[in-house]
Formats: structure tokens, C-alpha cells, sequence
């Protein structure tokens, strides 16, 4: 008995540090918005998506010195509608490869700011949009918040063949993150964010932002891989349009026990 005491607290201080250590402790994203962490030293981070829907996705993440955070991403997040309401409304994925950069800084214990932009790789005449954003970040014991803002500038070929332009100045709109590990799950976090993303519709009345929100779980089998349970829910879909999605995780180097 004497010797199962201290065996225990051995392992609960070290799955707690499993929790908190490494890449995955503080992700690039929550589950769709970006976080201002970044990684105290150089690691790479990997992820593949899939949905219910068909959908698939990819992200591969450099993070050095706890400054600079460099990405290549390709997945679904940008959206076309036609049409864009009522009953028939119809959406459909904009799948578009993109290269992120995200800058920040650690001024004050447990927080942090960045800015970032994410521009798509080479040139797309059907439709493209680039990002740019600034988040704050906190953590608050158990839980980790996050909020800012982003804008987004599109261009894409509407019903009539012309181009349909949106500027970053009509676009601007919040996004906020919750993540919330709690103490007696140190490897399980509940996670829940939102955004406004750039939804392509046929004319240029249609084309709007709409919020996008998701919530799901995150669960750390080990200090260097994670995998990700969540469900979506898009402005103007019905509840039974929510999208499911699962993604794999993992980090190199592994934390440091």
C-alpha cells in the first residue's frame, strides 16, 4: 500500500503533463479557427480530416521558437451555394489548396496574441479567398479561450459568367474558441468554436459571409498524437445538415517528459 500511493501520484503528475506538453497541448486550431499558440520550440504538426459527407482534408503545420507558425492546408472550408435559400437551397464544398502564416507573441504569464493571413496556391478561375485574421488567447486554469477577428477577400465566376469580387473591409466579423480540459480527464478536451466564412453564391447579393459553428472532443492517446470528434453547423442548413468530422493528429518532436 505504502508503495501505491506515491505509484499513483507518479502517474497522475505525468499524464497531466502529457496533457499540457508538446504541440498538441496548444494546437494551431481549435477545431476550425486558429489559436494564437504557438510552439516553444521547432515542431511540425500533421492532420488529416474526414466528414460523414465525403469530405476529406489535410494540414501540415511548421511552428518555431514560439514566434512564427508556418502552414499548407487543403480541405473544404470555403463553400458555394446555388441556390442559397429556402428548400432547395444547395451548398457544396470549394476545395482550394492554401498556404497560412501566422506572427505572435507571448507579452504577459499563460496568454498570447497573433496575426495571421492564409492566401490559396496558384491561380483559380472558378472561385478562391484569402484570410487574414488576429486572435487573442488565454488560458484560465482548466480552460483555454480564444477571440478575435477575421476578414476574407474572394473573387469567383457567378451564374452569369462575370467575376464576383468581395473586399476585406465587408467582411470583417468576430471568431471565439472554447476549450475546456477538465481535471480529472487531463487527456480529454471539450471544444466548441465560431467564425464567419465566405459562402460563394451565384450573384453577388447571394455571396455573404455566414457564421459557421462547431463544438466536439478532443482526446490525447499519447503525448504526440490526438484524434478529434466533431459535429458542424452552418448558417442556413437544417439541423439534420450538420456535418461530422473526425481528424487525426500528430507532432514531432514528442513532448518532453
Amino acid at each position: 500500500m505504502r508503495r501505491t500511493v506515491p505509484l499513483l501520484i507518479v502517474a497522475a503528475l505525468a499524464s497531466r503533463a502529457a496533457a499540457d506538453d508538446g504541440p498538441l497541448g496548444r494546437g494551431p486550431t481549435v477545431l476550425t479557427i486558429p489559436t494564437a499558440w504557438t510552439q516553444p520550440r521547432t515542431s511540425l504538426t500533421a492532420a488529416l480530416d474526414g466528414d460523414h459527407r465525403g469530405g476529406s482534408g489535410a494540414r501540415i503545420t511548421l511552428g518555431y521558437a514560439r514566434l512564427v507558425e508556418v502552414d499548407l492546408r487543403g480541405d473544404g472550408e470555403l463553400t458555394a451555394c446555388d441556390p442559397c435559400a429556402g428548400p432547395a437551397r444547395a451548398v457544396e464544398p470549394v476545395r482550394q489548396p492554401t498556404a497560412g502564416w501566422k506572427l505572435a507573441l507571448s507579452p504577459w504569464r499563460d496568454g498570447a496574441v497573433a496575426a495571421g493571413v492564409r492566401v490559396p496556391l496558384g491561380y483559380r478561375e472558378r472561385a478562391r479567398a484569402s484570410e487574414a485574421f488576429v486572435v487573442l488567447s488565454q488560458r484560465l486554469g482548466p480552460v483555454r479561450l480564444h477571440a478575435g477577428a477575421s476578414t476574407w477577400a474572394s473573387a469567383h465566376r457567378g451564374a452569369d459568367g462575370a467575376t464576383i469580387t468581395r473586399g476585406p473591409r465587408a467582411s470583417v466579423r468576430p471568431l471565439a474558441g472554447l476549450e475546456w480540459t477538465p481535471e480529472i480527464y487531463p487527456r480529454t478536451t471539450i471544444l466548441a468554436d465560431l467564425q464567419w466564412l465566405p459562402e460563394l453564391g451565384p450573384s453577388a447579393a447571394e455571396t455573404a459571409p455566414r457564421w459557421a459553428f462547431a463544438w466536439g472532443v478532443r482526446y490525447r492517446a499519447m503525448a504526440w498524437s490526438a484524434i478529434e470528434l466533431g459535429v458542424r453547423h452552418r448558417q442556413g442548413d437544417e439541423l439534420g445538415g450538420a456535418t461530422v468530422m473526425v481528424r487525426l493528429s500528430a507532432a514531432w518532436p514528442r513532448a518532453a517528459r
